[in-house]
């Protein structure tokens, strides 16, 4: 179960990652028309760092598959949707509890 809440939360953090990148999430007026733009086309390739960072805490208790490594992951995931939320963090908010809900699990 624990694989799997963990699986499942690294998957969450890779759809946030793919929408925020290729969704237009901003949206404007240039006086004639609505326009719509994507992290990237706004931001800038280096917004790719901290969109991805959720992604690579989710991976690592995947990869190193220790109960230590799940529960940094789930802090640092709650830390980043908390300190981010006015942003790109509420996207990260499910990933963050189901590693929470990982941490915790026990058989």
């Amino acid at each position: 179960m624990k694989t799997w809440l963990t699986s499942a939360s690294f998957g969450l953090a890779l759809v946030a990652a793919i929408f925020l990148l290729v969704w237009p999430v901003y949206s404007g007026f240039d006086g004639v028309r609505i326009t719509h733009a994507t992290l990237l086309h706004v931001n800038g390739s280096w917004v790719i760092v901290p969109v991805c960072f959720p992604v690579v805490i989710a991976l690592l208790p995947l990869v190193f598959r220790r109960q230590a490594i799940r529960i940094v992951a789930a802090i640092l995931l709650c830390g980043f949707s908390f300190i981010t939320g006015f942003t790109i963090g509420r996207f990260y908010l499910p990933a963050a509890v189901t590693m929470l809900l990982a941490a915790f699990y026990r058989d």
